[in-house]
Formats: structure tokens, sequence, C-alpha cells
């Protein structure tokens, strides 16, 4: 370790809890002694695992993925038959899977067996809950889905699923956060690094992104060019027609259109290379115009390009963030089916629920949840599509499997292919066409967030910088959960690193994205961690090395479903927009005898609505 290796604090104790040492274990009837430790009973090992409190490398965590990576790579098990047999196996045990199993004991049979299967350690999926606790305190962060984007504007049936369980997203409010800061207008920055622009500079006030930036490190140029962008006044397109319009944006990214029609030299174009990370997991790049137009990205001055009409409502834009994100709804639909899991009955007291993890597989519930599964084998017996499904799972370097009337798949569609046998040919093809978009969010605890007050911002924008975003935790409206209100409070940071490389198309982005981060190491980030706070925060008295109390990376390397085309290699960003007659997304969904399809890479949409109404339709066409 270098002398900036300590300067940083890298030798120092950090909280980095990795459960028996990375090593997940199963649930319930699978757990062996072999697990416990030189002084532990068994049940003592089952009542200490509480995977949210676990820290260092999360997400596709150690453990989670190696066998299904084996699997597509041609291994073959020893397959140990169980004697079990369930009415429903659902294999993923994230939103989707679990509102399928939630759906079908409402809809088609309350008294039905169930069993769910999942390959990490925590149910939830990418809606995924990281807790801290400090001086007898809880904190809470979100490693994953992050929020309900416009809840009120939900198709009835995902309403309908969350009210079952207590949410009425008609009930909610908006969560705030200006109110940290005297001045509310002062509250976003944007940080260069010297790097990319030549010195570090944090831009705070205005959004960080105008007058705040005459005096960084950019040129005069460039400053004038940004802030002419962000004006968004001039329409670069002037005297085309509404298809002429078209004909342009749909041929080219949003990069490309800053550089030839708003004239953006290279230093500015730095600077806006990452705006669409944090929504996309694409740069300008790889973004289509017409994507960056719709969403309401500079450059476009507000002109109408004719995709739809103004029906002349305004659509109500309200958000709602748990301070767990969305993994807040996996517990609310673990706890409406798992008897005895958690106390309490509101969508407000789950946020502090703790939650009986040795519950989840016990053998007397009608709907079981067996973590550190990974499901290597998927086939109708003796190959009769309308008879039992044999389920092979790999927990703890074993095969085991166990029989269904019925499945649900709402794992990866890529993989599917690998481990079932009776997908026809076609539809497999239509299933590998799906290619998930990398991202990392981390999650830090600090001591306090002093820093962040004095220089007075809460989020920021960091266009040369490893992690793209850095941003205090939301402020909520749940009462159950204290949020640090004063600055010498501890404080939970999420940072955002979207892993890409610029001048491939952006499907072989996502691909080249998803090796680097399995081949990155928890140091790695923990180092980019501390250099960026202390660069950004250090003006301010922020000491990397002693002002860090936990660090927990969430890594996704399959991070959003997104479709592709398989012969212009065009990404689904946005389903309703598709110009294809091919939809690679609903031949790849279509049920194979009595195994369903659900799962956000049925819809090309990763959004918690999309997987709960895919969750649905999944078992419509089951039944």
């Amino acid at each position: 370790m270098n002398s900036d290796d300590k300067r940083l604090g890298m030798d120092r104790p950090i909280t980095r809890r990795d459960f028996l040492n990375g090593v997940g274990i199963a649930v319930g009837a699978a757990l062996l002694p072999a697990c416990a430790g030189d002084n532990e009973t068994p049940m003592a090992t089952i009542a200490a695992y509480y995977p949210p409190l676990e820290s260092g490398m999360r997400g596709s965590h150690p453990g989670s993925f190696e066998a299904a990576h084996a699997t597509m790579q041609g291994k073959q098990w020893v397959i140990n038959p169980s004697d079990e047999h369930y009415d429903l196996v659902v294999v993923g045990a994230g939103i989707s899977g679990l509102a399928a199993a939630h759906i079908y004991r409402r809809d088609v049979d309350p008294n039905a067996r169930i069993l769910i299967l999942d390959n990490h350690d925590d149910f939830g999926g990418h809606a995924k809950r990281n807790e801290f606790e400090i001086d007898g305190r809880t904190m809470i962060g979100f490693g994953g889905t992050m929020l309900m984007e416009a809840p009120r504007g939900y198709p009835n049936i995902a309403k309908q699923v969350l009210r079952d369980v207590a949410l009425n997203v008609e009930d909610i409010g908006e969560p705030f956060q200006s109110e940290l800061f005297e001045d509310p207008a002062a509250t976003r920055a944007c940080f260069l690094s010297k790097e990319m622009f030549g010195d570090d500079h944090l831009a705070v006030g205005s959004n960080g992104y105008s007058d705040a930036l005459e005096d960084s490190a950019l040129s005069a140029s460039a400053t004038s060019q940004l802030q002419r962008l962000f004006a968004d006044e001039d329409d670069y397109l002037s005297g085309k027609s509404v298809a002429e319009r078209r004909a342009i944006l749909e041929s080219i990214s949003w990069r490309e259109f800053l550089e030839t029609y708003a004239e953006i030299d290279a230093e500015a174009i730095n600077f806006i290379q990452k705006w669409p990370h944090g929504v996309w997991a694409i740069g300008a790049d790889g973004l289509p115009a017409w994507m960056a137009a719709l969403v309401g990205y500079p450059g476009f001055a507000g002109v109408d390009l004719g995709y739809w009409e103004d029906d002349g409502e305004e659509e109500d834009l309200t958000r709602f963030h748990f301070p767990d994100g969305n993994a807040s709804i996996a517990r609310l639909l673990v706890r409406h089916m798992v008897p005895g899991i958690a106390d309490g009955a509101t969508m407000d007291d789950i946020v502090m629920a703790r939650f009986d993890y040795s519950k989840l597989d016990a053998a007397d519930n009608a709907t079981r949840i067996r973590l550190n599964s990974t499901v290597v084998d998927l086939r109708h017996r003796d190959g009769n599509l309308a008879g039992t499904v044999d389920v092979t799972y790999v927990t703890d370097g074993a095969a085991v499997s166990v029989a269904a009337t019925k499945v649900i798949w709402a794992g990866y569609h890529a993989m599917l292919p690998s481990i079932c046998p009776d997908v026809p040919a076609a539809q497999a093809r239509a299933q590998r066409s799906a290619v998930r978009a990398p991202l990392v969010y981390t999650t830090v605890l600090l001591r306090n967030w002093q820093a962040f007050n004095k220089l007075g911002f809460w989020n920021a924008y960091c266009p040369g910088s490893f992690f793209q975003r850095v941003m205090l935790g939301i402020r909520h409206n749940i009462r159950s959960y204290q949020y640090p209100e004063s600055p010498d409070e501890p404080m939970v940071v999420h940072l955002q690193h979207i892993p890409t490389q610029p001048g491939l198309s952006a499907a072989e982005q996502f691909r080249a994205g998803r090796r680097q981060l399995l081949q990155r190491p928890f140091e790695e980030f923990e180092r980019h961690v501390r250099d960026q706070f202390g660069r950004m925060l250090g003006p301010a008295g922020f000491d990397p090395a002693t002002d860090i109390e936990a660090i927990t990376v969430n890594r996704w390397p399959h991070g959003y479903a997104y479709s592709t085309d398989p012969e212009s290699g065009d990404v689904a960003w946005w389903p309703e927009m598709w110009k294809h007659e091919r939809r690679p997304w609903e031949d790849a969904r279509a049920p194979i005898g009595n195994i369903s399809i659900a799962g956000t890479d049925a819809s090309s949409n990763a959004m918690t609505e999309s997987a709960i109404q895919e969750a649905h339709r999944a078992v419509n066409e089951i039944i």
C-alpha cells in the first residue's frame, strides 16, 4: 500500500461485512451444521442471517453468479432429486417473481404450495436494501431500484397489487430535499476533474451548469457553449419540416447532434457525455438523438417532433421514494405472503420492520422463498409439455431438483435457452436478443455531512469522474424512519457508476461494461470513493481517511432490461416508439408448455410497474 492509499484511508478499518466471509448459505431446511461458527449452533447462524446489513461487494455478490456462468459455459451437474413437489415454482425473487407468486395465490389458488428460488442471498432482485448501524442507530439506503416514477399513473393491475400489500399510490406524497439547506436554489452542483478539465473544480448553484461554471477550468468558449445549450432557446433544426427533423434525429446519436447541429466542441461534449448515464446507462454517444429530445435533454428547444398529440392533460409526475428505494415493495410482498416474518401492516412500518429470514423457507409455509439457489436446469419431464416440470437448482455446490405443476420464469431471458431444452429455436434467438445494461450503485455511510452543508449542495454531476453522480440520501415522508436533519448526524450518500466503452454500439458497450464490472475488485471501488470524496469535499474539511464509516458496492452486471433488434442492432429504449415489425421481447416471452415467463425482459422496460404487469400476464397465461 503506497502513501497515497494511506492518505485516503485504504488502511483504515471500515464496515466491509460479508456474511461468512462472502460465502452465501441456504436458509431453512437446507442449512447445514458446517455453516455455523466454532461456537455457534446452526439455529444461531440462521438467526444471525440478515443480508441487508452486509456490506462490501453486494448486488451480484460473490456466490450469486458462478453457478449460472458455469452452466452457460456447458457445465453438467449431478442432480440429486428431492421429494418436494409444488403447485408453482417461481424462478427469481425480484419484484416480478414475488408479484407473480402473490397474484397466483390471489387469483388462482389461495391454498397453492409455492416455492420461489433465487440465486442471491436476499430477495428483491435489483430492489436492494442497504442497512448500516452506527452508534445504535439504523441508517438505510438503496442499492438498486431507486423510486417509483409517477406511481399515480401506474396501470390498474400494478396499482391493485400494491394496494393488496398496503401501498396505496393515491395516498403517497412527494419526497422532499431542499429543506436541508437555507437556499433551495443552491442545492445542486457539478464537479470538474483535473484529469478531464485541467483542474478540480466544484461549481455550486443554479444547478451547477450555468453561471457557476465561469470560475472553472473550462475555456470561455466551452462555458459559453454550455450556457447556450442549457438555456435551450435555439432551434438548431430551424426551417426543417417535422418529417425532416425526425429523419435526422432518428439517424444519429445525441452526441452527434450536438456536435453537428448545435456546434458544441469537444471540451463541452466531454461535459455532456455522461449526462444520460443514471437514467439510461449509456453515454451521449450511444443514446439516440430522438430519445434525448423526447425526454427533455437540452438542445431541442421544445420543438414538436410529431410523435404524439398533446391531449391537454397534465401528467402526474409525482415520485415516491422509500429510504431503501423499491426494496420496501419487495418487503411488503414478502411480509404479505410469509406468516410471521415481520411485524406491522402498513407501508410506513415496513421501513423499520426487522425480517426474520429463518422463516422464509419454513416447511409449513404455503409460500416458501429459498435463497442462494441458482436454477441451472428446467425441463418438462419426459418431454411432455403438458406434464410436470423438473426444476434443478444449485446451492452450496450441490444440484437439487424439485417438481412443479407450473413454473414462472422471472429471471434473465438470455439465460433460459441454456438451461431449458424445451425452448423452441426461434424463441431462443429472441431471448438471446435481450441485453442488460450494467450499473453500480455504491452506498457510503459518512459519520456526518458537514462538508456537504458547508459547500451547500446535495446532488452533484461529475462528468470526468469514476462516479458520475454523488447525492445525499433523499429525504422522504416515512414517519417511522429518522432522516438526519443536523449536519453533525451520520448520512447515507449514494454514488452511481456506469461502465461504458464509447465508440462501440450500445449493446456492445453493455457487454463490455459487464466484463469490466466482474473483473473489478471491491478495493478499486473503495479507492475511487475515497479519492473522489477527498477532492470534492476536501476544501470543506472532509477527510477520506477518517470520515467514512462504511462502503457497500451494489454491482449489477445485468442491470436495466433492454431488447435489441437482431438485424439492425437497435436497442428498444422505449418500446412504444419501436419502429420494427419484429418485437423480440414479445416473441421471447411466449409460454412454453407449463412454463410461463415474467420479468422486465418480457417488456424491455426496467420499471417496477412493468415487472408487476409482466407477472400478471405470466400468471394468466399459465392457468
